[in-house]
């Protein structure tokens, strides 16, 4: 390579006055390998010939040449091929697919066209466009990619003044894996992307020359010089920062909250899970999203979200693609997901993009890691109450690779360690696995698999909902998906993929009554996503989307020969739903940028099924039942449909701060039919029908983002307000277990949602983030007939409705190895409804209580302090490691879960229930080798 490199250069620098006479050549080939003519041209003429073998083996020649001039021979010889070669004397030089300039003024007059000088002479770092270094993004020193300027596109479609697209994948060098968030900008901080999930960037710029500068949590930042004549594309590899010696400050996506288009979007880097103190030793990156402004929960251990006031049921958790029906372990003390094998996720708060939709209130996409194909890497750890592993695995050497990740549980053992009869003989445990398959096939193709599947077990004797005798419940997921590159601004892919979520439970304590219940859901679906840059600073995103549900609404069976419990199987539930989505970001100019798109959704439920029939002018209830109306395999029973819009715009008030609005229409098919607050392993996803219309959702949201300090503070303020329509709530007392009438007891209103959030968040030595949110969310439930009808038809708050958020997290680096970090929640009280008077009807004594949700629990504060251990960061060690101390609910707070009563000898008496009434210490060991 030095050899070529140090004649190419010699010999460009007197091509001005380079005179050589036409040699001519002769030779007839049939199919012929390139390379063999090459050696005759060599041979017969005395030329030599500069390039890498494995350019020319794979291609073929077939002609004749009879006194041939040379420069038609080698027009010839490499017509259609994507060889580039430049003639000079009898030195020829091949490049793969790279242009070889040999005209200095065009870069003279590309230079006088940005400086506004005509006729400008060339300058001496021109000179270096003369010809690439880069042999497929090769150099002898790695340094010279930050100095040497890269030539884009094709010199001949270059037109002055016009508008060119830059596009390209950011990867990390060492692994090849993609990187998802990095920050690709010009440095006049006129233009700037973000890259996506598959690394994959996209940038409308001025024809000429620019600086590119890309930037990343925990990576170098990267410089690149480039002339763009034409749509091109630049690959970008980035080297891992690793702090050796001195301190180094990581700069990434500095001007991502201000530059990006949509409101109420949180990335979340699975390394910033790692110092923040987390219940029982376990970094959770769902947990570390309750701490970011609009996303709440109902209290400590719930399950489910509450995002800007919505139900837990409208947030639609993606898993590489594939829907997750509950996202918690362990009734929510965990997230289904082991960390180590996550490379992030991205919450849409707001500004939902056109190609998302199903639920209202948000969207968490999770993202497996890109398996390494260098080398082998494991990592894991050991925790008080888990155990954990992580492997990536090469197959081919910078082709494939395999991700490989398990956790378990090992709480049953704790368990009988702890001096309390309620908890004897009680059973926790759960565990998942995730794997994952990356297959680079070429530039243009690429292949991922991914899977996912975890279990759940428990009884806990003390509890009045699972004292059951087994209790389980599981999730199932699998996606496959294919990614094609068409060309520079065009790309497509095709998703498929199937979701399982289920449970059963056996009572075997009374062998008399001894039964046996289950549930589940299927997802099967497939997505067509493509993606088209115009040169007109357009960015297309289109395509279509189709899901098909199966539910088994429940069964229950007897279980032994003793036993007398009725045997119940509701008929299987089914429907199909689909959507057509474009949307479009156009940059109408330095300031001022659009992205705004058009979904439409419908769903039809499907036959085979029952619809009852009810009487006219009369409420829905077992009494009122008229007959049944009976659809059979594959026939429409109810179908809906209608517009999503979705629309957001920015406006760079100057380069640190900007103003945003956005406005989302969302359509819910599918809703959880639950009777507490947060979602619950025995939730029951049921399907919009004849009685049950799809939930509708109007959101609008203007914002106030600004930076200081160059970055290292990001500041922000959102007000939002929905409007709901079609909210499912319950009459009083309804039971939905096994319930074939589910219309008899559900009740559907209108809701409104409004609130402002307020975000600051710092990086550098002293980093973490500070969040208020005020939240608002009501329902009304005003029916025709009285037992329709709640609060006298008024709007009431929900039960999940806390309009006090505070979350602070902070992180101090003492050392380089010691960092000590804090975490602080408070939360009002959620809504509940309090017995107001006790009256004796027919000498019964009765509880009278108040309106719904009336009440509150008392406030929830608690404060968590960890501190992390690491061993150093020799940049030859081989292994690394770090402890982790954290106590989680230090002051020993005995934050209320939730608040009922009982009547006892003519006494109402309340009792409040807590979930972790004393600090708990934890201590965990993480490796990575």
């Amino acid at each position: 390579m030095k050899r070529l490199m140090t004649l190419l250069l010699c010999s460009l620098a007197y091509v001005a006055n380079a005179q050589e006479t036409q040699s001519t050549f002769s030779g007839s080939y049939n199919n012929t390998a390139t390379e063999k003519v090459i050696l005759d041209i060599e041979t017969a003429l005395d030329y030599t010939f500069y390039y890498k073998a494995e350019w020319i083996e794979p291609l073929n020649f077939s002609g004749t040449f009879n006194n041939t001039p040379i420069n038609q021979v080698l027009k010839e010889l490499f017509e259609n091929t994507p060889i580039r070669y430049y003639h000079n004397e009898r030195l020829v030089f091949l490049t793969n697919g790279i242009d070889i300039i040999i005209t200095p003024e065009l870069i003279s007059t590309l230079q006088s066209q940005q400086s506004g000088v005509a006729n400008e002479q060339p300058v001496e770092e021109a000179k270096e466009l003369l010809f690439t270094k880069e042999y497929k993004g090769e150099t002898e020193n790695k340094n010279d990619l930050e100095s040497f300027v890269f030539e884009i596109g094709s010199r001949a479609q270059y037109q002055a003044g016009t508008t060119t697209t830059l596009v390209g994948y950011v990867t990390d060098k060492t692994t090849n894996e993609a990187i998802e968030g990095a920050m690709v900008y010009t440095t006049n901080g006129n233009k700037a992307a973000v890259s996506g999930p598959d690394g994959f960037y996209s940038l409308s710029l001025p024809s000429g020359r620019h600086e590119i500068q890309t930037q990343f949590t925990g990576m170098k930042r990267t410089r690149r010089n480039i002339v763009l004549f034409s749509n091109g594309q630049l690959d970008i590899a980035m080297d891992v920062d690793v702090i050796a010696l001195n301190e180094v400050i990581v700069e990434a996506n500095r001007r991502a909250n201000v530059e990006q288009v949509n409101t109420g979007i949180e990335r979340i880097n699975v390394e910033e899970t790692s110092t923040i103190p987390a219940v029982l030793g376990e970094k959770d990156i769902l947990k570390v999203a309750t701490t970011f402004a609009g996303i709440q929960t109902v209290g400590e251990g719930a399950a489910g979200f509450n995002v800007r006031g919505g139900k837990s049921d409208q947030n639609l958790f993606l898993f590489e693609g594939a829907t997750v029906y509950n996202a918690s372990h362990f009734l929510g003390f965990f997230s289904v997901f082991n960390s180590d094998a996550l490379e992030g996720m991205e919450v849409m708060k707001s500004g939902i993009p056109a190609a998302y939709g199903g639920r209202l209130s948000s969207v968490f996409g999770i993202t497996a890691k890109t398996p390494n194909k260098e080398e082998v890497v494991v990592e894991g750890g050991v925790s008080s109450v888990t155990s954990r592993l992580t492997a990536e695995i090469p197959i081919i050497k910078d082709k494939a690779s395999l991700l490989a990740s398990g956790r378990i549980t090992y709480s049953d053992w704790m368990l009988q360690m702890v001096d309390h009869s309620d908890f004897k003989n009680n059973k926790v445990n759960f565990s998942d696995f995730i794997v994952k398959y990356d297959h680079q096939i070429n530039q243009e193709n690429r292949i991922t698999l991914a899977g996912y599947l975890s279990d759940d077990r428990f009884r806990l004797n003390s509890d009045t909902l699972f004292s059951f005798s087994d209790f389980s419940y599981f999730n199932q997921m699998g996606t496959a998906k294919w990614s094609h590159r068409f060309n520079a601004t065009f790309d497509a892919s095709v998703l498929v993929s199937y979701s399982k979520y289920g449970y059963d439970f056996e009572s075997t304590q009374l062998e008399k009554s001894a039964f046996g219940q289950d549930y589940d859901i299927q997802e099967y679906g497939a997505k067509l996503n493509f993606n088209k840059d115009l040169q007109t600073a357009h960015q297309l995103n289109f395509g279509l989307e189709a899901k098909r549900y199966d539910i088994n609404p429940g069964t229950k069976f007897p279980i032994g020969t003793e036993s007398v419990a009725a045997s119940i199987n509701l008929s299987p539930e089914q429907g199909i739903e689909g959507a057509a989505f474009i949307a479009d970001t156009y940059e109408i100019n330095e300031k001022l940028s659009l992205n705004y798109g058009l979904r439409y959704s419908f769903f039809t439920y499907l036959g085979p099924g029952i619809t009852n029939l009810y009487l006219d002018g009369a409420p829905k209830n077992p009494d009122t039942k008229t007959g049944e109306d009976v659809y059979g395999d594959g026939e429409f029973m109810k179908t809906y449909h209608g517009p999503e819009i979705r629309f957001a715009a920015r406006y760079l008030l100057d380069p640190n701060s900007s103003v945003k609005l956005s406005f989302d229409r969302s359509r819910q098919y599918l809703h959880a039919l639950s009777n507490s607050a947060s979602l619950s392993p025995t939730d029951l996803w049921r399907l919009s029908n004849e009685y049950i219309e799809p939930q509708v959702g109007d959101q609008i949201s203007v914002g106030y983002y600004r930076d200081f300090q160059g970055g290292d503070i990001k500041t922000s303020v959102e007000v939002y307000g929905k409007k709901l329509k079609n909210l499912v709530d319950f009459k009083i007392g309804a039971d939905f277990l096994l319930n074939d009438r589910i219309e008899t007891i559900a009740l559907q209103g209108p809701g409104k949602s409004y609130g402002v959030e307020f975000s600051v968040k710092k990086e550098g030595r002293l980093n973490g983030w500070f969040n208020y949110s005020y939240a608002r969310t009501f329902i009304k439930l005003d029916g025709t007939f009285e037992e329709e009808t709640i609060n006298d038809g008024d709007f009431f708050p929900t039960n999940y409705d806390k309009p006090h958020t505070i979350n602070l997290v902070s992180n101090y680096e003492i050392t380089r190895r010691f960092s000590f970090s804090y975490n602080l929640v408070y939360s009002t009280g959620r809504p509940i409804t309090f017995p107001t008077g006790l009256y004796q009807l027919n000498g019964i004594e009765v509880l009278n209580y108040s309106d719904r949700n009336e009440y509150r629990i008392p406030d929830y504060i608690r404060m968590d302090v960890g501190l992390t251990l690491k061993w150093g960061h020799r940049l030859t060690k081989d292994s690394h490691s770090f402890w982790s101390v954290s106590v989680y609910n230090v002051l020993g707070r005995r934050n209320p879960y939730s608040i009922y009563f009982d009547l006892e000898n003519g006494q109402v008496k309340g009792y409040k229930l807590s979930v972790f009434g004393s600090a708990i210490p934890t201590i965990s060991y993480n490796f990575k080798f």
